[in-house]
Order: C-alpha cells, then sequence, then structure tokens
C-alpha cells in the first residue's frame, strides 16, 4: 500500500461554481491528487444532483486528461461554505494509475489499490433498502470488473440520508445494515471485515465509497478494541426497527474497529467512526467535551502499546474527520481537540450521528511506525 497524505482545503459563501474554483485553485499547490471528497449542502436533491454534475466538470476541467474520483456529500461544512479533503501522495515514481469512471487502481509491485470515489444508485429517491442494494450491486459490478476479490475492501465509507428516520417501523441504518450484510455474505470474512464509517446526510440518498487491496502487503488485519464490543457482534437490544420476511433478524452493523494495512517497519491504520460507546452502551454524558474526551480515549486505545499488535515506535494521526450533531458544538470541540490533538489536519462538518444520543463521531487515519526488532 501506497503511504498517502491528506490536506483540507475552505472557502467562503458564494455562487457554487465560485466555491468550486475557489477550492481548486487552492490545490495547486498540491502534487499527485488521487482523490477529492467535497462537503457542503444544498437544498434539494435536484440541487445535490446538479451540484454534483458541476464539481465533475469543474474537476475534469482543472486535471485534464485524469478522471479523478470525487465525492459530493450533503453534510454542511462548521468551516466555511464548501470544504474538500484531498488524498494526495508524494511521488508517483514506479506507480502505474489507471482511471476507471469514479475511481482509480494504483499498482507497484507490492500489489493493487482500488479507491473510488462517491457512488449512488440510479434513483436516489426510492427506499433506503432499494438504493443500498443498487450501491452494493454497484460496487460488486466494479471489484469483479477489476478483478479484486468481494474480501478485498479495507475501507468503507457509508453516507446515508437522515440516518436515524424510521420509514414506518424501518430505521435508515438499520435498513442499510441489513443490506450490507447481505451483500457480505456473497464472502468469507474470516480475516476480518473493513473498517467503516456510518454517518447521516442532510440528503443525497445512499452513497457508498471504499478502498480495496488485491497485493502482496505484509500487514492486512482488523484491529480490535477492548473497550468496545465489535460493532458487528451488537446484541439485538441496541439495533432498532422491527424485522419482517425478509429480514427475520436485525443485521449488525459489518465492520471493525480498526483496519491495519502496510509493511513490517510502517502501517497505516484506518479508524473507523467511533463515538463515546463503552462495551455496546453510549456513554450519556450530556457534554460534548466528556462525549469527546472518550471519544478520543477509544480511538488513542487503539494504537496503544497495549493493544497494537506490533511494538511501536512511533505513532501519528494524519486525519481526524469530525462529524458534530450540531454547529453549537465545534467551538468546545475545536478547542479541546486543538490542545490536545494539535498536529492531525481536522475536517469539522455537521452531520446526524447514527444513534440520537450521541453529540459527535470522530474518524480518522494513523501512520504507525514500528520498532524492527519486534517483528
Amino acid at each position: 500500500m501506497i503511504s498517502k497524505n491528506y490536506a483540507i482545503f475552505t472557502t467562503g459563501g458564494a455562487s457554487f461554481e465560485q466555491m468550486c474554483g475557489s477550492l481548486l485553485y487552492q490545490m495547486k499547490e498540491k502534487d499527485n491528487i488521487l482523490k477529492i471528497v467535497f462537503f457542503g449542502l444544498s437544498k434539494s436533491n435536484e440541487e445535490f444532483i446538479s451540484h454534483l454534475r458541476i464539481l465533475r466538470n469543474c474537476v475534469d476541467a482543472s486535471f485534464p486528461g485524469k478522471l479523478l474520483p470525487i465525492c459530493y456529500v450533503s453534510q454542511c461544512p462548521l468551516v466555511g461554505a464548501l470544504n474538500a479533503e484531498v488524498l494526495h501522495i508524494s511521488s508517483v515514481k514506479d506507480l502505474t494509475i489507471t482511471y476507471g469512471e469514479n475511481y482509480l487502481i494504483l499498482e507497484n509491485e507490492s500489489g493493487r489499490e482500488l479507491i473510488t470515489g462517491g457512488l449512488l444508485p440510479p434513483d436516489i429517491t426510492t427506499t433506503i433498502s432499494i438504493q443500498s442494494d443498487a450501491v452494493f450491486s454497484l460496487m460488486e459490478e466494479i471489484l469483479v470488473k477489476e478483478n479484486f476479490p468481494l474480501n478485498s475492501i479495507v475501507r468503507q465509507w457509508n453516507y446515508i440520508e437522515k440516518i436515524t428516520r424510521f420509514d414506518g417501523h424501518h430505521q435508515h441504518y438499520q435498513d442499510f445494515n441489513d443490506s450490507r450484510s447481505r451483500f457480505y455474505s456473497k464472502s468469507d470474512w474470516s480475516h476480518g471485515y473493513p473498517a467503516a464509517t456510518g454517518i447521516g446526510t442532510h440528503l443525497g440518498g445512499v452513497m457508498v465509497e471504499f478502498v480495496a487491496l488485491s497485493g502482496n502487503e505484509t500487514i492486512n488485519m482488523a484491529l480490535d478494541n477492548p473497550l468496545q464490543i465489535s460493532a458487528h457482534r451488537y446484541s439485538q437490544k441496541v439495533l432498532l426497527g422491527e424485522t419482517d420476511k425478509s429480514t427475520p433478524k436485525l443485521a449488525s452493523p459489518k465492520f471493525e474497529r480498526a483496519r491495519i494495512i502496510g509493511s513490517p517497519l510502517r502501517q497505516t491504520v484506518y479508524i473507523s467512526g467511533t463515538a463515546a460507546i463503552r462495551g455496546e452502551a453510549s456513554c450519556l454524558a450530556g457534554d460534548v467535551v466528556e462525549q469527546t474526551r472518550i471519544t478520543m480515549e477509544n480511538i488513542d486505545h487503539l494504537t496503544s502499546p497495549d493493544n497494537y499488535p506490533f511494538p511501536i515506535g512511533t505513532r501519528t494521526y494524519k486525519l481526524l474527520r469530525v462529524y458534530l450533531k450540531d454547529d453549537s458544538l465545534i467551538e468546545d470541540v475545536s478547542r479541546y481537540l486543538s490542545v490536545n490533538y494539535p498536529e492531525p489536519d481536522k475536517i469539522y462538518i455537521c452531520a446526524d450521528v447514527c444513534r440520537d444520543e450521541l453529540l459527535l463521531e470522530i474518524e480518522g487515519v494513523a501512520e504507525v511506525v514500528t520498532i524492527s526488532e519486534g517483528i
């Protein structure tokens, strides 16, 4: 797996085309951009699709000869009016890049890596269950076409419109989890599920982006957290919604707390969306700073010497993406993270978290350098 870098760009309010232009102009300083995730608000799903087309056209014009994967997430940035999270690499030497339809493949002597943009169903106005099945079918088509096994997915982002809403007796997030479980049942996941985030959006239906690996990585393994029950082992009492004939039992969220990818000397740790949950129960502190502290304590423990499977030389957080339930929370949360975690790039987004009582969720990417003689 090639080592990646991240950069965050913001712009103030203007026409959507002007905001796109401003962000893309700022990106000129970054070499070898692989993918761009945009965060912004639209007034309707029709406008969301229109904005997505504008983004696609602007990115194509700014990067001629490339088809960079992009994702447009309908979440309100808490700094600026339109944000961009950019994935880039320092060098493309000895690396082949092949572009598909909103995805690319990186290939070198160590193997192949598939990185997608945001994958949408044909119709984002149908039920969450229908949309989810359609998106997973599209994922399968890409994986089969590019000769990646289904269980080669190592990181997945799941964006679900109004994630905690119920349609009748069916919760949006639970319907998505049921669909994901059906899709994953087609493969063997004995080596662990992907790291993942399931987060709410204002609009945009169901959208998924993912990373898959097929190659010779020395290390590709799930990382559990003893402070939290694995999400895929959650009991029925914390899952919401009613069963029916097609789904006699509610499916648990199929993801790991984190996933380690890399070589014996250096690994990337994909940290799943993490909240103030211990065991499988939410910590009901109404204080957002306390929830932030508990959340980061969960994240820190993943790569602590007591939990990490290899002897750690250094651990560096390269990115923290912070989802806040209300825009009024940013001042306290950003102050806490700035003081206690000043190094990583951070992006602050207003989004609905998968449990009503939770005020925030944080995901991230860490880089770990290990002590070679211990491997």
